[in-house]
């Protein structure tokens, strides 16, 4: 096993085991690449996730985390021991020295320790000091355990379809609780008489379609005045990245919706045995009339059954688009891991003044003017 040992410490267990049997359960810290996660650091990684659902998401899989770190090279990994067994492990990024974000940062919508909560993040005090960290900036990390709360500014919402109900029982309650949907049969039977026939393709390997994707979407934010994810050189190598994984339980995947020979929707992103984590959808902006992103969902949903998919995630935030569709939805964290009082308390005030702004009523205005003289704003959350 090659690591970098870089702590070992005498941890007492929140569990409180008797004082004659702490100065056996050790807990050691090593840090590893992600190049090291293969073999039987890989088979424990595996098994590590199956100890809970919230590690489940494609981005607790081993694929995504090396995906990052082929286009990023600050991507480090603790790996935690008691008594010589892996019971953990993170994967993180450096921003600048000692202060870790998630690894893929802002594009990760699931992060935190993959392992026993009961064993690792009690502790996380001490493993994080032991590797140095100063921080750890997270925004969608799973309540797993009460040692995060003194570092939580706010909790906030993910959202799915659940699936597992079978499509017509998902179809029937769309239905009823979704006015857009029951609307977009006549939509689609509309476009389809202006520019042609339907084809939908769940998994496609046409040519250059996510360039297509990459296109469509920054053109997108452009007319959003949303900052341009995919202005970031790193950010689209990552998903150049992973089109090309393609493994039994992990793969990226590009996902088509054509009327004729016009590309209509085009969506990409990652795939597990049982669930299909919704990343970069787009449509052509001059077919939006016709509410093509809806009717992609639907095909995209009723193939998901179809193929046993029991979960069509769509990730953290309360977009109001989602709300069209999901029937489920989870709570995930945001926050900073810091144990200097004074950058905590600044880092939670920064954290409230930003959430403030964005509700302002003049927000969309500023916003436009904003992006108008500094194009790049923002680009600091994708460094």
């Amino acid at each position: 096993m090659s690591a970098q040992m870089v702590s070992s410490a005498n941890i007492a267990h929140s569990s409180e085991p008797p004082a004659s049997q702490l100065e056996d359960c050790v807990m050691d810290v090593q840090l590893i690449t992600a190049d090291e996660l293969c073999g039987q650091l890989a088979d424990r990684w595996n098994a590590l996730r199956l100890t809970s659902d919230y590690l489940a998401s494609p981005y607790f899989d081993i694929n995504f985390i090396k995906a990052v770190a082929k286009v990023r090279d600050d991507v480090k990994v603790m790996m935690f021991l008691e008594d010589e067994e892996i019971v953990g492990f993170l994967p993180f990024q450096l921003n600048s020295r000692g202060r870790a974000v998630p690894a893929g940062g802002r594009l990760n919508d699931y992060h935190g320790i993959i392992g026993s909560t009961s064993k690792t993040e009690s502790h996380f005090k001490q493993m994080f000091l032991a590797c140095d960290l100063k921080s750890f900036a997270f925004h969608a990390l799973p309540p797993t355990s009460d040692a995060y709360q003194p570092y939580t500014f706010r909790e906030i919402r993910t959202h799915h379809l659940d699936l597992s109900i079978g499509w017509e029982g998902y179809r029937k309650w769309v239905r009823k609780h979704s006015s857009t949907v029951k609307r977009q049969g006549q939509k689609t039977r509309n476009l389809e008489k202006a520019v042609g026939p339907i084809r939908f393709e769940f998994d496609s390997d046409e040519g250059d379609i996510l360039e297509r994707l990459i296109e469509l979407k920054r053109a997108k934010y452009q007319r959003s005045k949303t900052f341009d994810i995919l202005s970031v050189k790193w950010a689209v190598d990552l998903l150049r990245e992973l089109q090309g994984v393609k493994h039994p339980n992990f793969q990226g995947i590009l996902q088509t919706m054509w009327a004729g020979d016009e590309l209509i929707c085009v969506h990409f992103g990652m795939l597990t045995d049982k669930i299909l984590h919704y990343w970069f959808p787009i449509f052509d902006h001059q077919y939006a009339r016709y509410s093509p992103g809806t009717e992609m969902m639907m095909r995209v949903a009723e193939e998901c059954c179809e193929q046993g998919i029991e979960k069509l995630d769509l990730g953290y935030g309360d977009d109001p688009w989602k709300f069209k569709f999901c029937n489920g939805s989870t709570q995930v964290l945001n926050g900073q891991v810091n144990f200097n009082p004074l950058e905590l308390k600044m880092a939670r005030t920064r954290y409230v003044i930003r959430n403030k702004l964005k509700q302002m009523p003049m927000k969309p205005l500023v916003k436009s003017i904003l992006r108008s003289v500094f194009p790049g704003f923002g680009q600091w959350n994708f460094k």
